[in-house]
C-alpha cells in the first residue's frame, strides 16, 4: 500500500467523548444490544451538530475526533469558528439525551439509567500531519496524542469543557467566562496548562447564546457584559446572605 505524507498544518483538535461508557456498558452487559444502540443515537447527534471547519477525523467507540485544518496566519479565525460550535455540541447531545430518556422504551437496564450518561469535550491547538492511506486519511503528530491523552485527566465531574492553553489563547477566551486554570500532567507527553468550564458554565452559555436556526453566533459585548452582570449580582446575594459563593470541580454550589 502507497502513502504520501502531507506536510505538517495547524489546527484545532476537539475530542468530544461519553462520560460513563464504559462502567455503563460493564454494568448493562446482559442489555449491550440495546446499550449501543444508545451511544449510536448519542453519536450520531454529535456529529450531525458538526459543521464546518469541523470535520470528523474518526470514531473512536464512545468518542468523536474532530479536526479544523488552519491556513497559514489564520488559526485563530478557525479557532473561534470552532469555538462556535462547541456549545452546538453540548446542546446536540443533551437533546438526544432527553430524547432517549423520554420516548416510549424497554425496561431493560440500559434504557432505564441513560440519564446518566454526560458529554465531556477537550480541546487542542497545534500541528498535524494528514496522511492518504488509500481510501482513508489519517491524522498522525505529538499534538494529536496530546488531545487524546488530555482525556485522562485530573477533573471529577462527567461532564465539563478542557481547553488547552494553546487552544484558548487562539480562541481568544471562551464567551468571557473565568475558567479553573489546570495543569495536567499527560502520559509520555510531560505537563499541559490548561483552562477548565463546568458544567454551570456550560448551562450559562447555553442560555445566554441564540439559537438561530440551528447556529450559535458569537455573543455580542452587550450580551457578555449583561451576562457578566448577573454572576456578580448573583456572587454579592450569596456573600450578603453569609454563603460564598463556590464551584465545585462537578459543577455543584
Amino acid at each position: 500500500m502507497e502513502a504520501s505524507i502531507e506536510p505538517t498544518t495547524n489546527a484545532i483538535l476537539l475530542v468530544a467523548d461519553i462520560s460513563g461508557w464504559t462502567k455503563f456498558v460493564r454494568r448493562h452487559a446482559k442489555s449491550a444490544s440495546h446499550a449501543r444502540q444508545i451511544a449510536v443515537h448519542l453519536l450520531r447527534a454529535i456529529i450531525a451538530a458538526v459543521e464546518p471547519p469541523l470535520t470528523v477525523a474518526e470514531l473512536e467507540g464512545d468518542a468523536v475526533f474532530l479536526f479544523a485544518l488552519s491556513e497559514p496566519g489564520d488559526l485563530n479565525g478557525v479557532a473561534v469558528k470552532v469555538k462556535a460550535q462547541i456549545p452546538r455540541l453540548f446542546r446536540a447531545f443533551a437533546a438526544e439525551m432527553k430524547l432517549l430518556s423520554t420516548r416510549p422504551r424497554c425496561s431493560c437496564e440500559a434504557c432505564s439509567s441513560v440519564e446518566r450518561l454526560r458529554l465531556k469535550q477537550v480541546v487542542h491547538a497545534g500541528e498535524v500531519a494528514l496522511e492518504q492511506i488509500g481510501k482513508f486519511e489519517k491524522l498522525f503528530g505529538l499534538d494529536v496524542i496530546i488531545v487524546h491523552r488530555m482525556l485522562k485527566n485530573s477533573v471529577e465531574a462527567k461532564e465539563y469543557l478542557m481547553i488547552s492553553e494553546p487552544a484558548y489563547e487562539a480562541m481568544d477566551g471562551f464567551y468571557g467566562l473565568e475558567p479553573e486554570r489546570r495543569v495536567e500532567k499527560l502520559k509520555g507527553v510531560g505537563w499541559l496548562e490548561t483552562r477548565v468550564f463546568d458544567k454551570d458554565q456550560i448551562a450559562e452559555v447555553l442560555q445566554l447564546l441564540e439559537n438561530e436556526e440551528g447556529y450559535l453566533p458569537e455573543p455580542s459585548l452587550g450580551q457578555i457584559i449583561k451576562w457578566r452582570l448577573k454572576l456578580m449580582a448573583r456572587s454579592l446575594l450569596a456573600m450578603a446572605s453569609g454563603t460564598m459563593f463556590r464551584s465545585s470541580r462537578n459543577g455543584t454550589v
